[in-house]
Formats: C-alpha cells, structure tokens, sequence
C-alpha cells in the first residue's frame, strides 16, 4: 500500500503543477518554470540558434513530463493489485507487475482502450476510465496553453516592430513624439506585462528578427522618455517600462530585465 499511496502523491503534484500553470491566473507552476529554464539552461550552451528553440521544447517537454508523471503516478497504485487482480486476453504475455501496470496505466491515459488487460476488482475498474479522462484532460489543456502563448508572442512582436519602425532611424536621440502614440505605446507594454503574469513561459521565447524582440525596444523607448521626462505621456510610459522590469525580476531574477534585452540592437 506504501507504493499505492506514492503513486496517488505523484498524481496529486501533477495534477497540481497542471493547475497552477494552466488555470491558475498567476500561471506558477513549479515543474514548467523548472523545465523552461532547463532547456534555456541547455539551449543556450548549444548556440544562437539553438536558443530560438528553448521556449517551444520547454513547453512541450512540460506536456511530456505531466504525462508521464500521470502514467507513472497510476501505475504505482495498480501495482499492488497485478497480477493477481486483473485478467489477461488471449495471448497477452504476462511480465513483471510494474510493467504491466505501466501498460495498462499508459493504455488508460491515452484512450486506446485495448482491454488485453483488465482490473478484476469492481472497486477498482474505475481507475482506468477515471484515469483516460485525466489524460484527455491534460492533452487538451495543454493544446488551449499553445493558443493562449501565441497570441501573447504576436503582441510582444508588434509592440517591438513598431517601436522599431518608428524609432529605428534616429538612434539614441529620437524626436518628441506625439503624445497619441506614446500612450498606445505604454497601453501595450501593460499588456505585454500581463502577458508575463499570465503566460510565464513566454518569457523563454526568443527572436530571430531583432526587429521584433523585445529588448531591444525596451532601450529604445527609454530613450523616449529620456528626451522629455516631464511630460504627462513620457511619464505614463516610464511608469509601464518600470513594472514591466518589476514584474521580469520578481518572477525570472534579478537580471531578467538585461537577459532579455541582449545587445543593444
């Protein structure tokens, strides 16, 4: 029972961590955040290019990982009942309890369904459907999580590109600019910061374009607010660029800020 009551542990963390990354409004949890920067981690030590894929592997190896803690997690509570509690179909070889718990656990969790082995207990059958439920669950949300990330990746680059098509031709000494635009300008870095609370992982996500990476438009609109601090728009953006680097520091370190700007493009 001691490795029954470890698997419904291990299925508990899981399906916390799920919860917390996918339908919590802070977006925390504790295995994505360690497994983004795991592959940031790797990525970067593999190059340039490489790095352009440490947010998509991050994210997909967090869907990997809740799947296979799901099957694991389950697989030790049908332990203690293989092989004496189930049956087994015509043909089906019978291995070790593990394995074929790990089976039948990982048959139940994607839905196939193929019944070669079957709990005998009425008061355990329901583990198999209760489990494929989970699994279809956690497939499902994961694939809601990739259209939550794009859309907020497409508001990052299209604050960053027009920044950068506006300013791009007068360096660090940019004219006043109309007050129209500054204040759309700080309107979308909120967004962006809330993009950052709500969709954590978007921060491991880089650009090839440095057009329309983030960094670099965050130095240049400091040079916005630097030609004329005074006025009330200029303000308003100082103050948006000021939680938007509050927010990256409280949640990915101290020098997130300037990881994420890189080079003055």
């Amino acid at each position: 029972m001691v490795v029954a009551i470890v698997g419904i542990a291990l299925v508990g963390l899981t399906l916390r961590d799920v919860f917390h990354t996918l339908f919590h409004p802070g977006g925390h949890g504790g295995l994505a955040s360690l497994i983004c920067r795991a592959a940031w981690v790797v990525c970067i030590h593999l190059g340039q290019r490489a790095r352009l894929l440490a947010g998509p592997s991050g994210v997909l190896l967090t869907v990997i990982a809740w799947l296979l803690l799901l099957i694991a997690g389950f697989a030790l509570i049908l332990v203690p009942l293989l092989p004496e509690g189930a049956s087994y179909g015509s043909g089906s070889p019978q291995g070790s309890p593990f394995v074929d718990a790990l089976y039948l656990s990982a048959v139940s969790a994607s839905t196939l369904g193929l019944g070669d082995v079957v709990i005998q207990d009425p008061s355990w059958r329901w583990l198999a459907p209760f489990e494929g439920l989970l699994g279809f669950g956690v497939i499902t949300a994961a694939i809601t999580w990739l259209t939550q990330i794009y859309p907020a990746l497409s508001r990052r680059r299209s604050l960053s590109l027009d920044v950068w098509t506006t300013l791009e031709e007068y360096g660090a000494s940019p004219p006043v600019q109309p007050s129209s635009v500054v204040r759309s300008w700080a309107t979308r870095l909120a967004a962006v910061s809330v993009d950052f609370v709500q969709n954590t992982e978007t921060f491991w996500f880089r650009e090839n374009d440095p057009r329309l990476s983030l960094g670099p438009a965050l130095h240049r609109l400091d040079d916005v607010v630097a030609t004329n601090p005074d006025i009330e728009e200029n303000r308003q953006l100082q103050r948006s660029l000021k939680v938007l680097r509050e927010i990256m520091r409280s949640q990915y370190g101290p020098h997130a800020a300037s990881h994420l700007a890189g080079n003055r493009e």
